[in-house]
């Protein structure tokens, strides 16, 4: 029988993706249009114990970005924003 691995508690494995979220939403908004334009799909990294996927798409004149992070398959956090041609971004509620 397999085992399940606990490496934390929920709160602070859902803390630590939090933090992950929010540090690769902040870089990309920094990057500039061009540089996320350049990720247009969907990559992912490992991160320790977790994977961040960023995911950018086009859509008329704004890029879409979506970034989560997970574990197996559950999702612990989402963030995203909207980003015009001149860099400002929108994130919708």
């Amino acid at each position: 029988m397999q085992e399940i691995l606990h490496t934390g508690s929920v709160d602070e494995l859902r803390e630590r993706a939090l933090t992950l979220v929010d540090a690769e939403l902040a870089r990309l908004r920094g990057a500039g249009p061009d540089a996320v334009r350049a990720l247009a799909g969907t990559r992912d990294a490992e991160r320790d114990d977790l994977v961040v996927s960023t995911r950018v798409q086009e859509e008329d004149d704004r890029l879409l970005v979506l970034v989560e992070a997970w574990r197996g398959r559950r999702t612990l956090a989402t963030g995203g924003f909207a980003m015009r041609p001149d860099g400002s971004t929108h994130t919708p509620h």
